[in-house]
């Protein structure tokens, strides 16, 4: 340790344990630090010495109101409240003890005061074996009671859709109330009267509506607060977890996945090892999994030929020579007449690096294969600062080091739940000011707005805004919707935005302010590896088939292409055969009815694949870090992963002799040393290409070749202009909103949504 001041050897006892003071407390030590305000009970805890509370949470402000955390302290008249007390207070040349006669005693009257009123409902309460008060009362041994008089009971509340409430069972810890307050930033939980009277609830009737409130039921000691949507599913015990990552965010935070009978029954957040803390999770994270397992999930093999009737296929392989037959018939029209029609994938930002990489293959293979990503976007790759949060490889440092956010075009409640828990705690911190361009919206912290439309953007770009001075003179943070990026003049925006960025930038810093926020979960990873043009309607009109995979149905770029021109897709007899593959889990709304006519194709074929929770894969979150999903429970028998069905079609149209054959050289689009976290990278790359030549593979692990990005014009060669329009959020529902595949078929979402929708709240956007 560094710099330990001598001047007196000063000690402290915890149960008869001496401890050195000046170590603990007088180190200069980046660990230690933290100590000298630490409560007693946190301090305590980090020398192995657990004391019982219900009220304290570390990451809340302290209430003090449970009282089981009461201690001993040496010379003073009565016992102490550790949470309330510093460490630093407490242990100057004292003695501190918690477990003697004098606290047992105390803890015991605690206990029994908080159980006068409880109901010995223990057997049938979710929180059976995850209870706190259960815990103690075994520890205690508290067998008999001295009041004999009534027991309270108290009117359930109903809050919302994702929290079920006994309020009988409650012991005015308080937790919900200050989570609300400090951290959701809605203030409808409280509590009111007084003595036997007190109650906690809405003030008036109303529900709890936070994109954060299913966070109160982890906090909730007892079992007044449970989950509504899977009540009395099973106990603690019989659960077993698996760490995972977040499907519905690009930020992709820790989660843990608890499980019983390989059944998906509860998301958990997980433990942030950056932070050293637990992540707040939002309910979209916590309850939008029952998605992924519809009952409406079509889960058949099938294919419709012509004017045939729907086929069920129960063989794999005849369903992927449907699919080769098609690659083979535009093979052929191509070599021997000439006539080239395309057949388009289509695919969301959701999909994995290994599926992304297996695509490339095909692009490569097929002169006529094109790759199109299912939402408009419009930009200019650049690695550094395009299209990533380029501060939030520390967010929580960034944020401390800053005193001035603009957030453009960004509703971050909506778009990103985990970074406005991290704007908020930083805007309530002081000495940091946050400005917005675009609609006004209440985000939970003050707002500043200082314009509605682009052209606030391009003054403050020229210098003639006064705005520029506030961001120029301090330290600032810059946030930028994607979705910004989808306006036809996407890329115009984006060199305003780099070059505010560049001008409010200090001299000495070495990474750009400019943090774009993205919606899906691997959409950086889908930009650094190329970029993906978007499917338009000229596609669709030049293309001899689609192949759908993972695309968000509401994709409103897509439900104005496909839904509207798909109708009429075959208008003559003459005309070409038409083609479309879906690879949506059966999650899309013309899958749902395989036997309709509605979308007149000649060739339709279906190919069910498995969801996130059964299949592994790597994504590079909006940070810039790699994560990775791991299979969690197992993948149904009529379903396989996306890599297994893209990586089959391609290993048996090396049986056929195309003539669109590709170079060796030019196989794979980047290099798996450019991965030093991606392990598994290169095993799933070996058996991908398991029929290639040795060759072609000890090639590509051995090139030095980086990422290859595709070039694309500058603002200055682009003829891209500035629209003078109002930055409106693209998103306005957080439940069945944002491009996740699975909420939409959520129904627990689906409730959330019309519970939203009904009580009007306040952060729908305004215009």
């Amino acid at each position: 340790m560094n710099e330990i001041k001598m001047k007196s050897l000063k000690y402290f006892h915890i149960n008869n344990v001496k401890f050195n003071y000046v170590l603990e407390f007088q180190s200069n030590h980046k660990n230690d630090y933290w100590k000298h305000n630490a409560p007693l009970i946190e301090y305590c805890e980090t020398i192995g010495v657990n004391i019982p509370h219900y009220c304290y949470h570390k990451n809340l402000s302290i209430s003090g109101n449970c009282r089981m955390c009461l201690v001993e302290l040496k010379n003073s008249p009565k016992p102490i409240v550790s949470c309330a007390m510093s460490a630093k207070s407490c242990l100057n040349n004292s003695e501190v003890f918690t477990n003697s006669p004098l606290v047992k005693k105390a803890r015991e009257n605690v206990l029994e005061f908080l159980l006068l009123n409880h109901p010995l409902d223990c057997p049938i309460c979710d929180q059976g074996g995850e209870c706190d008060l259960q815990d103690q009362s075994l520890y205690f041994v508290i067998t008999k009671k001295r009041f004999y008089n009534f027991k309270r009971v108290v009117t359930d509340k109903n809050i919302g859709p994702i929290v079920k409430t006994v309020m009988t069972r409650c012991i005015h810890c308080t937790r919900c109330v200050r989570f609300a307050a400090e951290v959701a930033g809605t203030e409808d939980l409280g509590m009111f009267g007084r003595g036997l009277d007190s109650e906690i609830g809405t003030y008036v009737t109303k529900t709890f509506q936070s994109e954060l409130s299913g966070n109160i039921i982890d906090l909730c000691p007892v079992g007044a607060l449970t989950s509504k949507p899977y009540p009395f599913v099973s106990r603690s015990w019989e659960l077993k977890h698996v760490s995972s990552i977040d499907f519905s965010d690009a930020f992709a935070e820790n989660t843990q996945i608890y499980l019983k009978n390989n059944k998906v029954v509860k998301v958990n957040p997980g433990y942030n090892p950056s932070s050293n803390t637990t992540n707040w999770i939002s309910d979209k994270t916590r309850f939008a999994f029952d998605g992924m397992f519809s009952p409406e999930r079509i889960l058949t093999n099938f294919v419709k030929s012509g004017t045939k009737e729907v086929q069920t296929l129960n063989s794999w392989q005849t369903l992927l020579n449907e699919v080769m037959l098609t690659l083979y018939f535009q093979d052929h029209l191509n070599k021997h007449f000439l006539i080239t029609n395309n057949l388009y994938f289509v695919f969301d930002s959701n999909i994995s690096l290994e599926v992304l990489n297996l695509l490339s293959m095909f692009s490569k293979k097929y002169s006529f294969v094109k790759l199109r990503k299912s939402e408009n976007s419009s930009q200019n790759v650049d690695l550094e600062s395009d299209f990533i949060a380029n501060s939030s490889k520390n967010m929580t440092e960034s944020l401390e080091k800053s005193t001035v956010c603009l957030l453009v075009g960004l509703n971050s409640r909506y778009e990103s739940s985990s970074l406005n828990v991290k704007l908020r705690k930083r805007a309530l911190g002081g000495n940091f000011k946050v400005f917005s361009i675009g609609s006004s919206l209440d985000l939970t912290f003050p707002v500043s707005n200082v314009g509605l439309s682009i052209d606030t953007l391009k003054s403050i770009a020229e210098g003639n805004h006064f705005f520029l001075l506030e961001l120029s003179s301090s330290k600032s943070m810059i946030f930028a919707s994607s979705s910004l990026l989808q306006r036809k003049d996407g890329i115009s925006v984006q060199k305003l935005l780099k070059t505010i960025s560049n001008k409010s930038l200090s001299p000495l810093s070495n990474t750009s302010n400019l943090n774009v926020i993205n919606s899906s979960l691997n959409e950086t990873g889908a930009n650094y590896l190329n970029n993906f043009k978007p499917f338009t309607e000229a596609d669709l009109n030049s293309s001899c088939g689609v192949y759908f995979l993972n695309t968000a149905s509401q994709s409103s770029n897509l439900k104005k292409i496909v839904n509207l021109k798909l109708l009429n897709y075959l208008d003559s007899s003459d005309s070409l055969p038409k083609f479309c593959f879906e690879q949506n889990n059966g999650s899309l709304p013309y899958a749902s009815n395989p036997g309709s006519t509605a979308y007149n194709v000649y060739n339709y074929v279906n190919l069910p694949n498995s969801t996130f929770f059964e299949t592994k894969g790597t994504y590079l979150n909006g940070e810039g870090c790699f994560k990775k999903s791991v299979k969690i429970v197992p993948t149904n028998q009529q379903t396989k992963d996306d890599w297994q069905i893209l990586r089959k079609v391609f290993e048996n149209s090396k049986k056929i002799n195309f003539s669109n054959n590709y170079k060796d050289s030019s196989l794979l689009s980047f290099n798996s040393k450019s991965f030093q976290k991606f392990k598994s990278f290169n095993d799933f790359l070996t058996v991908a290409t398991s029929n290639l030549t040795a060759k072609t593979v000890t090639d590509y692990l051995n090139s030095s070749t980086g990422y290859n990005v595709v070039p694309v014009k500058t603002l200055n060669g682009s003829k891209s202009k500035l629209s003078n329009t109002k930055l409106k959020i693209w998103i306005n529902d957080f439940y069945v909103g944002g491009k996740d595949p699975y909420s939409k078929q959520s129904s627990t979402m689906i409730k959330c949504s019309r519970n939203f929708r009904t009580n009007k709240h306040t952060f729908s956007h305004i215009n």
